[in-house]
């Protein structure tokens, strides 16, 4: 499995939702956040939206949050994928991609 955090602006959010809501995807946390990138301005505030995935799904997920996130201006955002050793549902403890 893999996590996958992307960092947005706030504006592109209800399309990049709908996108992922597209893809069916199983879930999703969405934070407000802020910070700055390689113009070292003043923070900003951003979207940072948080995804558990499995590996087949990771490229399907990042193809469509950048289809909906892109303005192709500076500032549009990060995307990252990092390893998830596992998930439990704390509920139930179903563990992995049943959770």
């Amino acid at each position: 499995m893999k996590k996958i955090e992307c960092i947005i602006r706030p504006e592109k959010l209800a399309l990049v939702e709908q996108a992922l809501r597209n893809e069916r995807i199983g879930g999703m946390t969405i934070s407000q956040v802020k910070g700055f990138g390689l113009q070292r301005k003043a923070p900003r505030s951003k979207m940072k939206i948080e995804i558990y995935a499995m590996e087949l799904e990771v490229d399907k997920i990042l193809k469509a949050i950048r289809h909906a996130a892109d303005t192709v201006d500076k500032g549009d955002g990060k995307n990252a994928v990092l390893p998830l050793d596992n998930v439990i549902r704390i509920r139930t403890q179903e563990q992995g991609a049943k959770a």
